[in-house]
């Protein structure tokens, strides 16, 4: 066995899962069941977002040390899921260096998703929400040329711009002239709703998912990154989107967007723009309609505990519980990452509303408005926090067994 090939490739691997979206402590948790699979004694495993660095003292008595630099990050949980496989096959098999190495290589000659299901899945999440929150046929219009513009922005900035501040900040700045010119020369008459619908698709909450999830493994380091990391990308809509309102302040009508009132048709378009969302995030093909439905499950949950309990903190909490339990029993069953389930089940409760009309309040100095959407934004963000903390309480006490 080459063991020096081997602990490289390892390392690799756990490069690669952080890369596609992996939690940091699970990237750890597998790199040292892959390095006990193999006989490796004495193992000392460091991982943060950015950085990986591992020693093992292999059978043959060598005491090896690589560090590996984790630069570039995004979501392509196809990829996720054969990396999560592959683990799972190297520590049940322990196939030679040779073996894995063939294996890896082969994940990534994987062949891209195609430009045009990526152009068709970023205008379903975008046009999906515009509609949950009441846009008529020419602003749901206007929402899916503003999703595609989204695409083609990122896609093109990111190339030469990792800083999600900067990035989101010229998205959103960009995006939203366009919806405040489309809407006051031509046919579109709700900017609030376009924007609302349109934002979901830059707000991310993958980082503090996995931030949180760290913090309560006591990765403190790991999830104070991926938390900044998450909260300046919100900063940077937030700023893209209040420099624009400033100013054409006289454009941007004061209205308050409602959510349609049906909730039948919001259950519709969330399954359909978290199904938009499932492709943009290149998700399984076999798991891309159980994302799709646990994210209408997960706003019917919010629907029905708003209409028991008129509370949004109440709501979102229990909305919450439920995503994430929905993710680790699908994870359970289907033996991949709850990541990927969680991720996609947890975006009709990311506070695209709130974040946009607390703006809204700054910049025309409506201190009530700015007021109660902040406090509107603080609940659901803290709603969505204490249902992931009991979650996680679920998973490491009742469900885990003790090793």
């Amino acid at each position: 066995m080459n063991y020096e090939k081997l602990f490289g490739l390892i390392l690799d691997l756990g490069r690669d899962l952080i890369r596609c979206g992996g939690e940091t402590h699970r990237v750890e948790d597998t790199l040292y069941r892959l390095a006990t699979g193999y006989d490796y004694r004495d193992c000392s495993i460091w991982v943060v977002p950015t950085l990986i660095q591992a020693t093992f003292t292999d059978p043959d008595g060598v005491v090896r040390t690589q560090i590996r630099h984790v630069k570039g990050s995004g979501l392509n949980f196809n990829a996720l899921d054969k990396l999560n496989a592959l683990s799972r096959w190297a520590c049940a098999e322990q196939p030679s260096a040779e073996e894995f190495a063939a294996r890896l290589a082969e994940i990534h000659a994987a062949a891209p998703t195609k430009l045009w299901i990526s152009c068709l899945s970023e205008v379903l999440g975008g046009w999906g929400f515009s509609l949950i929150f009441g846009c008529d046929i020419w602003d749901s219009a206007i929402a899916a040329m503003a999703s595609l513009m989204i695409f083609f922005l990122v896609r093109a900035l990111s190339r030469n711009e990792g800083n999600p501040l900067i990035l989101n900040f010229a998205v959103s700045f960009i995006t939203e002239i366009f919806i405040l010119c489309v809407c006051h020369f031509g046919p579109g008459s709700h900017v609030e709703t376009i924007t609302i619908g349109v934002v979901m698709l830059l707000i991310s909450g993958l980082g503090a998912f996995n931030g949180l999830r760290d913090l309560v493994h006591l990765d403190t380091l790991s999830g104070l990154i991926n938390l900044a990391a998450s909260f300046t990308g919100a900063i940077g809509i937030a700023l893209g989107m209040a420099l624009p309102m400033l100013i054409f302040r006289s454009w941007n009508p004061a209205a308050i967007s409602m959510q349609n009132p049906d909730p039948v048709i919001q259950v519709i378009f969330v399954f359909v723009a978290c199904f938009g969302f499932s492709l943009l995030f290149g998700v399984p093909k076999r798991m891309i309609i159980l994302c799709a439905i646990g994210a209408a499950l997960t706003w019917l949950t919010y629907l029905l505990a708003y209409h028991a309990y008129p509370s949004i903190f109440a709501a979102t909490m229990t909305a919450s519980v439920f995503s994430g339990l929905y993710g680790q029993i699908i994870a359970r069953i289907k033996k991949s990452p709850a990541t990927i389930f969680s991720t996609i089940c947890i975006l009709p409760l990311l506070p695209g509303s709130a974040l946009y009309y607390t703006m809204y309040g700054i910049v025309t100095r409506n201190a009530e408005l700015s007021s109660t959407k902040g406090v509107e934004l603080g609940l659901i963000c803290f709603g969505i926090v204490l249902g992931f903390m009991i979650v996680e309480v679920v998973n490491r006490f009742i469900w885990r067994r003790p090793h």
